[in-house]
């Protein structure tokens, strides 16, 4: 999957992730197909970016590997290294890190 800006979306790419309004509201749906009316309607909204399928667009960004997420996540995690409430949202951070990079 992949954030892309929603100016750059294209019709026919499809929405990895719900597209949700500043209150929680789902816009558009996950699965949803990407037409020009709705590609239109999520600007209008004020959506800036969205998450699609694949990575269907260079964005000139280099894509991180697995191993350069864990180490960003082991230095986010590393002034709590002894709190045990922390350390289980880092694992469960990083078991879905793990899950995602499967898919």
């Amino acid at each position: 999957m992949q954030k892309i800006p929603i100016d750059r979306a294209m019709p026919g790419m499809k929405l990895a992730k719900p597209v949700a309004n500043d209150r929680g509201i789902v816009l558009c749906g996950q699965g949803a197909e990407l037409t020009e009316e709705i590609i239109e309607r999520l600007s209008g909204m004020g959506v800036k970016r969205i998450t699609v399928e694949g990575h269907p667009i260079d964005t000139g960004e280099p894509e991180k590997s697995l191993s350069q997420h864990i180490d960003e996540l082991h230095a986010r995690f590393r002034k709590v290294e002894g709190d045990p409430l922390m350390k289980r949202i880092k694992d469960i951070f990083l078991e879905r890190l793990k899950e995602t990079a499967d898919e």
